[in-house]
This record gives structure tokens, sequence and C-alpha cells, in this order.
């Protein structure tokens, strides 16, 4: 069994990027996680956010920005101990919107989701392992994630599908939604910085077991005059019945 956890990551006001972000790894990788997330976030009285921990906000408000970098050190440490890896799908929002005029709010963070879900039921059935998923708990977006999953769970003509066994959703309490957290915001700070910063320090440690996947316009035009987002046959065989424009992709490739 694999076990997944993801997070949304944007900007304030959601007019960059979306991204879905997080870590996947096996029941052994997973088993005694929370003892050393716990042991190095023990002077945290709330979960680990990541944005509050770079920015220096809210609990991390009275911390230097020594200690903030150390804690976040020593969480990437963690992550590449347990060797897990790392996913994230993003989704340019403005591109999306120009693409797709009347695409709702969160409509471009779901094609993020719906590629996740994806990715992970590939992953699941090249290792011949059943995948089971976790997304933070959200009262806005939860039923919609759930919903595509659930689409996706009953697409015949896919055969990944058998390995998706289940879905749930959390609070930041759980430690692996914490470190999904910090995957999905280093996803979101790399293409928002793409050209204009180096790439950062979490990233760069972490990149050796990193799949970053970038949608771009012409991805975006070629699903819109193939259907849209809610054609799953298209997503879900997306390069295998012939040539189709590229997406940008980060680092290691699943």
């Amino acid at each position: 069994m694999l076990f997944s956890y993801f997070d949304d990551s944007s900007d304030a006001r959601r007019e960059k990027y979306f991204a879905a972000g997080g870590l996947i790894g096996g029941e052994d990788q997973w088993f005694t996680f929370d003892l050393r997330w716990l042991d190095a976030t023990r002077e945290l009285k709330d979960p680990f956010r990541s944005t509050d921990c770079e920015c220096n906000h809210g609990q991390f408000k009275d911390w230097s920005k020594t200690k903030c970098n150390a804690l976040m050190d020593s969480l990437v440490s963690i992550i590449r101990f347990y060797r897990l890896s790392g996913f994230a799908s993003i989704v340019p929002i403005d591109e999306y919107r120009q693409v797709f005029p009347s695409a709702e709010e969160f409509d471009p963070y779901y094609l993020a989701v719906t590629q996740t879900i994806i990715n992970m039921g590939v992953l699941g059935y090249n290792l011949g392992h059943s995948m089971k998923l976790w997304f933070e708990d959200n009262n806005e977006t939860s039923p919609t994630t759930l919903r595509i999953y659930q689409d996706l769970r009953r697409v015949k003509t896919w055969p990944p599908a058998s390995r998706l066994s289940n879905i749930d959703f959390g609070g930041k309490e759980l430690c692996p939604l914490q470190a999904a957290d910090l995957v999905a915001r280093e996803a979101f700070k790399h293409i928002d910085n793409l050209g204009v910063r180096p790439t950062r320090i979490p990233a760069k440690r972490m990149e050796d077991r990193l799949n970053f996947i970038v949608w771009n316009r012409e991805t975006l035009e070629y699903l819109r005059d193939n259907g849209g987002p809610n054609n799953l046959e298209l997503l879900t065989s997306w390069g295998d019945r012939g040539p189709v424009p590229q997406m940008k992709v980060f680092w290691r490739n699943f």
C-alpha cells in the first residue's frame, strides 16, 4: 500500500498559480514519520504551516529568521531521511481563465487535483501497489475533490483506476499534511520565482525526490479544444493516442 498526502498552495488573491502538491511513500516510510516531525516541531503550539514559517507570521512572529530557517531545514531533512517522493501539479490561473473564461474560482485548482489523482493512480499501477490519498479538508473544495476522485474511479478505459483504493480528508493536525503543505508551497514558489530568483533552498535540497508538472497555454488550449477539464478519458490517456502539447516538467519524472 502506498499513501499520498496533498495540500493546495496559491497566492493570497488567487491570481498567479494554483498548486496541488504533496508527498508519497510506502507504509514503512511513513511508519515513524510522525515521531520525528513532532520532535522537530515540539516548540510549536499549532500545526506547522510553511508560509507562516517563511514569513514570520502567526506562531512564528517572534521567531528570528535564522530560527525559522533552521526549522525548515530540519523538516526538509526529515522528508529526505524517509526518502519520500514529492509531486505537484501547477496551473497558471490567469491563462486558465483566458482559455476558460466562464471558469469558477477553484476550477484551476480542480484541474491540478485531477492531474494529481491521475498521477497517483498511474504510480500505483506501475509499481503494482494500491494508492490511498489524503487531501487537507476544505469546506469549499473537498466535496468537488471527492467527486473528481469518484469519477476517475469510474473511467472504464483507464486501468490505473483499480489502484486507487480510497480518498480521505484531514486537518493540519496530521503531520504528513503539514509536510504536504511544505511541498505545495515550494511548488508554487518555484514556478512563481522562475526566471526571477534562484531555486529556493528547500526545493533545491529535495529536487532529486520532486516532480513538478506545470500546465501552459498550449496544453490548456488543447484541453479546451478536446472536451475541456471534464473529459477524463482525455486526461487519463494524455499522450497515449498520438502527439499532444507537452507540459513543463521539473526534475524527477516518476
